[in-house]
Formats: C-alpha cells, sequence, structure tokens
C-alpha cells in the first residue's frame, strides 16, 4: 500500500525541529515490508498538501502530533486526507493520552496508541487485505460516541527494527548547532524511562519499561549521517540515557570503538554516575549531559515523585565541571501547591550549582499524567476542550495556569535571569567559545524562515522578537524581585 506520513507545521513556535524520528523508524519498518512511504514535514518547509495527495495517491495518512501547536495544520492536513478517499490515523503522546479529546474534535479513523512500528504494519496489511482493521492491536477508534480501544499491543524487542531510513526526509534541513559543533543530528538510543514522575508521561505512554537499542544498529545509521551528511554530533533524544552504569562502559566503548567521529550529548538521572563515569563518557565524546533536577525543594521533589537523591545534586555538577562536561540542569517551577519559600530553596539551589546552563520551565498540566489527573478530579484546571484553546496556551513564556502561590511576576523574573545568564555567556568550557546558545537560537529562527510563506515568515518575527524582549525586559527591569530571591 502507499502510506504518507505528515509531520505537521506548528503555529507560534519558534525553535529548531529536529529529525522525525518516530515516523522514519514508522516508515522504514513498512518500507521493509514492501509498502511505500513517503514523509512530508511542515516543520522544515511547507507544500500545498491538496498537490501532494493527488501525486502520491496516499491509500492511508498518518499524522504524527508532535506539539499542541500543531492541531491547526493537523486538522487541515486531515481534513483534506478524508476528501481525498485516504484513512487518516494519528498518533503522538497526546492523542494516545487522551484520544477522547481528539475523536470529539475531528473525524478521523484511528488512533496510533503508543510507540507504531507493528501497529502501523499490521494495520496496513488488514487494510490491503480488506479485513476489520479494528481487530489490530494498539489502536483507538471512535464508535457510538465514545472511544474504543482494539486490544493492547505489548511493548516490542527494538531489536526487531532496521536502521532507520534517512533518506525518506532530507536530513540537512534538520542539522542544528550544539555547543561548537555545526552540525548536530537528533537520533536515539533507547525508549522509555525508569522514573515514576508525577508531570511525566512515561509510565502511561512507555508503562514505565526502559529498552535499549542495539548499539549496532544505531552506529550504523551514526556513520551514515557522518558520511553522507558531515554530521559531527549526535543529540539523544532518549528521555533516559543509560538506566546503569554497566550500559554505560557498554556504550562508551562501542563508541571508542566505532573509528567514527562524534560528539554526543544526553538527557539522564542524577545518582547514576560517578566522577569517574563522567570522565569516561567525555572520553568517549560527550560534551554535554542534561539533567532534570526539577525542583531545590525537598518537598517538592518528593511531592512530584522525582525519586533522585537530593544530596547527590550539588556534586553530580561539580564532578562534570571538573572534567569538562558542559551541563545543563532543567527546573519545573510553578508546580501546584509550590510555595515561595520551596521557591526560594530552587532560586537558591540553582544559583549553587556548578551547572554551565540552568533553564526554568512553567508547569504545564500534561493529559494522562498523575499530576494532571488530580488536578481535574479536584476541579482545579479544566483542558482545553478544542484545538483552538490547546493552540493559544502559552506555556513556553508565561506561567499560565499558575497553580503554585507564587505570583507570575517572580516566576518569570527568575527565569529570565537565567536565561539571559545562558544567552550572555562568554565561554562554556575551554573547548567550547561563548554565546553559542544565543547563536543557536539565532539560527534556529533563520533556518524556519526558509521555504516558508510570507505571512509564517512575518508571524515567526514578532513571535521571536517578542520573546526576545520579554526575556531582556524581565532579567533587567525587576531589582527588587532579584533581591527578593538573591540573585546577582
Amino acid at each position: 500500500m502507499r502510506v504518507m506520513f505528515v509531520n505537521p507545521g506548528m503555529t507560534r513556535y519558534t525553535r529548531q525541529v529536529g529529525l522525525p524520528l518516530g515516523l522514519i523508524s514508522i516508515g522504514t519498518y513498512l518500507e521493509t515490508h514492501g509498502h511505500t512511504v513517503k514523509i512530508i514535514d511542515h516543520t522544515v518547509k511547507s507544500s500545498d498538501i491538496k498537490k501532494d495527495l493527488a501525486e502520491f495517491r496516499p491509500d492511508i495518512l498518518g499524522v504524527s502530533i508532535i506539539s499542541i501547536k500543531s492541531f491547526y495544520d493537523s486538522e487541515k492536513v486531515s481534513l483534506a486526507a478524508k476528501e481525498f478517499g485516504a484513512k487518516v490515523v494519528w498518533g503522538g503522546v497526546l492523542p494516545t493520552m487522551d484520544p477522547d479529546f481528539v475523536f470529539k474534535n475531528i473525524g478521523i479513523d484511528f488512533i496510533s496508541v503508543g510507540e507504531g512500528e507493528k501497529t502501523w504494519l499490521e494495520l496496513v496489511e488488514a487494510l490491503e487485505a480488506g479485513g476489520d482493521a479494528k481487530n489490530v492491536p494498539g489502536l483507538a477508534y471512535y464508535e457510538n460516541g465514545e472511544v474504543v480501544y482494539s486490544p493492547e499491543r505489548p511493548l516490542m524487542n527494538l531489536a526487531d527494527l532496521p536502521p532507520m531510513d534517512f533518506t525518506l526526509v532530507d536530513v540537512e534541513k534538520y542539522l542544528d548547532r550544539m555547543y561548537g559543533c555545526k552540525k548536530a543530528a537528533m537520533e536515539y538510543m533507547a525508549k522509555g524511562c525508569v522514573g515514576n514522575c508525577a508531570f511525566c508521561f512515561n509510565k502511561k505512554f512507555h508503562h514505565g519499561c526502559y529498552r535499549m537499542r542495539p548499539v549496532e544498529t544505531f552506529l550504523k545509521e551514526v556513520e551514515f549521517l557522518v558520511k553522507n551528511y558531515g554530521v559531527d554530533c549526535i543529540y539523544f533524544t532518549d528521555e533516559l540515557w543509560c538506566k546503569n552504569r554497566e550500559e554505560m562502559l557498554y556504550q562508551c566503548k562501542a563508541f571508542r570503538e566505532s573509528g567514527l567521529d562524534f560528539k554526543w550529548g544526553v538527557q539522564t538521572r542524577i545518582g547514576i554516575f560517578s566522577k569517574e563515569d563522567f570522565q569516561i563518557m567525555k572520553d568517549s565524546g560527550c560534551l554535554w549531559i542534561d539533567f532534570g533536577v526539577e525542583s531545590g525543594s525537598r518537598e517538592m521533589l518528593k511531592k512530584i515523585n522525582k525519586g533522585i537523591p537530593y544530596d547527590r545534586i550539588e556534586q553530580t555538577f561539580s564532578d562534570c565541571a571538573e572534567v569538562g562536561i558542559i551541563t545543563i540542569a532543567n527546573f519545573i517551577v510553578g508546580l501546584p501547591d509550590e510555595t515561595i519559600e520551596n521557591f526560594k530553596d530552587t532560586v537558591k539551589m540553582a544559583s549553587r550549582i556548578k551547572a554551565t546552563q540552568k533553564t526554568f520551565f512553567f508547569y504545564m498540566p500534561e493529559a494522562g499524567t498523575k499530576l494532571h489527573g488530580e488536578l481535574v478530579k479536584s476541579g482545579r484546571y479544566k483542558t482545553p476542550e478544542n484545538f483552538k484553546e490547546y493552540t493559544n496556551v502559552k506555556y513556553f513564556y508565561s506561567p499560565k495556569p499558575n497553580l503554585s502561590e507564587i505570583p507570575n511576576k517572580d516566576l518569570k523574573v527568575v527565569r529570565a535571569h537565567f536565561l539571559w545568564q545562558a544567552f550572555s555567556k562568554k565561554q562554556f568550557n575551554d573547548d567550547v567559545a561563548g554565546h553559542d546558545l544565543a547563536w543557536k537560537y539565532i539560527v534556529a529562527v533563520l533556518k524556519q524562515f526558509k521555504d516558508k510563506d510570507l505571512s509564517f515568515a512575518l508571524q515567526l518575527f514578532f513571535i521571536s522578537a517578542y520573546e526576545f524582549t520579554d526575556v531582556f525586559f524581565y532579567a533587567h527591569f525587576f531589582p527588587f524581585t532579584k533581591k527578593k530571591y538573591e540573585l546577582k
């Protein structure tokens, strides 16, 4: 069968986009079983979807919901495909977490629940044979005004997946600056996480299960990217890179022995690795590590069930600094019932630790997470009812909804203070020159101007200007608020 996948464009979004790894993986899996696949990515290039449909003539169209900012284009693409006569399937975190919301807002045929490779293959084969696709495990559909689930699909063995076919997309459009590297590409080594954070979708989406791919498959993909596109850095998109020391040693050894020249960066948990381990990672090409600290308050860490050893937070960043690894410390602020004292603990922690970059995110309730369920049940939060309401959420630079006891102004001033520090940093470490983060965002915005229509370009320009002005304003014009939190 002929299968078209669309990565929809995002409204009011200024960040650089990464390779659509999920679509590439599913597309590759279908190709190896004899089906014809085309991927269209509106995050990097606009297109006339009706013309695309007429030229490719797909039997089935898949839409990847990667952000709530993509609903407008997702709806447009899906309705065009339905008019064309193709079956339409949505996938991604939000459709998996809240299929009822999706089906109440658009008349698509199916939602692919969770990971999609085997589900898509069996769905395509069922439709090709003229059978009842509703019996395919891993699907949700709407019938008689309610969501119906087919049998649950077990998580697959990632060793069954072939190396991804990156020729399905224009790789050059996704390569990014990253801490001195010129061509960083997103890749993944594992799915899932061993954590059970109350704000995270992992527990429901991956059932809290961590699975690693064969390192040989991963390195085949890296070799292709290095040799064909000059990729010099891999940005692991894993929710958790290596759940223990043994896996780290195994991967680092494989990276060193591969003969491939690439740097890399990961996201992992505090408490897994020691200073000795960080040195091994550095010697194997590790350039940066992203840590989710979330809060400097023991009380809030317990409330969100973070599960990291509090007493090792500061030591972890000190160890990385000593071996020369760039570190990013991520914090979530405006958490439900977070007090000013809790917030002060977080600000003190962020000021103390030797992280290269400290990033503050405003809390946003995500459907399917433990905290979201508690807030909805108690009547403190109401999930958006339609695509427009979701699209208008401004969670990147505005604490709405603010479910904490902390004033909005305080949250924005602290966030802007640390973000401006990262923008204006003159040197990340001995190897990486400063202002790299600022250049990264500038290049990301400029790249998104290319291949976009004039209205999109103008919208992007004004949004980017607003975000920059917003950060500068809150970072520089509230001295009394900064004094309140002892910020210098």
